[in-house]
């Protein structure tokens, strides 16, 4: 096949959104098709403009898959094709879910359903997502390809007298980094320590933010590390030595690091949201909390029996071997790709 992939900025992005387009990207290109990128400015002066320099390169191919973040062109982009090429939509949530209720919020969705509606194939990252695009929009049909969970090399476990927790994301409002550090002060247990891990260039106000609250605080200021971003192999030994992966997000799509997480045997705090429910198991190998009060409750819990964290490590360990692959992944993708370039095909011109 002949792919064209949308997405807003540069591909190498640490994002799990991007993560995922790069690894399914490889895995396209190794199976023999040629896949071009396209990088589309996220800020651009007029978005009429930039959704006509993507129609002007799309000839020659079979099928384009675009981001859903890029709905605002693509909406205007996917009607516009005259030629017989696949419109695929890549779903790993909708922008709208991130934004508080009122009209700016109901424009946005306007904007995304008429990109889903002029799409010839949706792939959804998760099923909670499928189903949430079947009660909220009645979409139906929607095809679900998870990500996997084997990209980083597992350590053997290190152990430590102290409880380090990590955060893998980046530092921005729906990550809800500043509620992590307020609930890590309220619990008061000096065996938790913290690691923060990944970009705090997205948001630099957010960044500053949660700077300032460890800095401003006695009880953290020893306690959080910033860590920044991590190659894969610095991130698979932190990993090693983690007592768990704290995950207190509003929105979730899927949270590839909760599975990276569990196959390298770290349990799991996180929040109820999304994804999440499905991705991991609460009272297994996670602890799953619906509000800052219950983030407090599990890092004690957490802290102060060991046999549950012994428990919850033996699950993520158990569970490890079942996890889905990044060669599935990439088959599930192609398969839905290959959909949408034979449904372009049989399109009229």
């Amino acid at each position: 096949m002949r792919i064209g992939w949308v997405i807003y900025g540069a591909l190498d992005q640490a994002t799990g959104g991007y993560i995922y387009d790069r690894l399914v990207i490889d895995h396209l290109r190794a199976c023999g098709d040629m896949v071009r990128v396209i990088e589309l400015d996220p800020e651009p002066r007029s978005r009429i403009a930039s959704a006509v320099g993507l129609v002007a390169r799309m000839p020659g191919l079979d099928v384009i898959v675009g981001d859903e973040l890029c709905h605002r062109e693509l909406l205007l982009a996917f009607p516009a094709l005259r030629m017989r090429v696949g419109r695929a939509l890549l779903i790993h949530h909708l922008r709208a879910w991130e934004m508080p209720r009122g009209p700016w919020r109901r424009l946005v969705s306007l904007a995304e359903i008429g990109a889903i509606g002029s799409s010839d194939v949706l792939l959804a990252t998760s099923f909670t997502t499928s189903e949430r695009l079947r009660i909220e929009h009645g979409v139906r049909g929607v095809e679900v390809a998870v990500p996997g969970a084997d990209r980083l090399d597992v350590r053997p476990r290190r152990v430590s007298s102290a409880i380090r927790l990590v955060f893998v994301g980046s530092l921005i409002p729906r990550k809800r980094v500043l509620e992590l550090l307020l609930a890590l002060e309220r619990a008061r247990d000096p065996r938790l320590e913290l690691s923060l891990i990944g970009d705090d260039a997205r948001d630099r106000s957010y960044a500053a933010r949660v700077r300032e609250a460890v800095r401003t605080s006695p009880f953290l200021r020893d306690r959080v590390r910033f860590r920044g971003r991590l190659s894969d192999g610095a991130l698979a030994d932190a990993l090693a030595e983690a007592g768990a992966l704290v995950l207190p997000s509003s929105l979730e799509g899927y949270g590839m690091v909760l599975t990276e997480a569990v196959r390298a045997g770290v349990p799991v705090i996180a929040a109820r949201v999304g994804a999440v429910g499905e991705v991991v198991r609460d009272g297994a190998e996670a602890l799953l909390f619906d509000s800052e009060p219950e983030l407090v409750d599990a890092l004690r819990r957490f802290a102060n029996d060991a046999e549950l964290r012994a428990k919850m490590q033996a699950a993520a360990e158990a569970r490890a071997p079942s996890l889905p692959t990044w060669r599935a992944t990439g088959e599930a993708v192609r398969s839905a790709l290959s959909r949408a370039a034979l449904l372009g095909r049989r399109r009229s011109p």
